[in-house]
């Protein structure tokens, strides 16, 4: 009778340890952020450079001018420059467009 009484103590001890570790780790994941990034790819043409502002405009093929930032941790492949073709992994940061990737390949053919 008393193992029967123990185990029952230790399976109620064992389920409200579980009961309140559960909780817990909710907590430690991040709260959901309107302003935390969210990645969106760019495609099109570069429209326009501001080297000063380290800004570019993208063209895609709706017409949509996207203006994207970059930074010191962007990966660029290529040279951007106006007239060339560009594929661009981005991120919302502070309500920016600011790339994390850039990809330039040579200037939209005419035809």
């Amino acid at each position: 009778m008393k193992k029967v009484g123990f185990l029952a103590l230790t399976a109620v001890l064992v389920l409200a340890t579980a009961a309140v570790a559960i909780p817990q780790s909710a907590q430690d994941k991040p709260a959901d952020n309107p302003s935390a990034s969210q990645s969106k790819a760019v495609r099109g043409t570069i429209t326009s450079v501001d080297n000063a502002a380290k800004s570019f405009v993208v063209k895609d093929a709706n017409g949509t001018e996207t203006t994207v930032f970059w930074n010191d941790a962007t990966r660029l492949s290529g040279e951007l420059a106006t007239g060339s073709m560009v594929v661009v992994q981005s991120a919302m940061q502070d309500g920016k467009t600011v790339a994390t990737a850039i990809q330039v390949s040579g200037a939209k053919k005419p035809y």
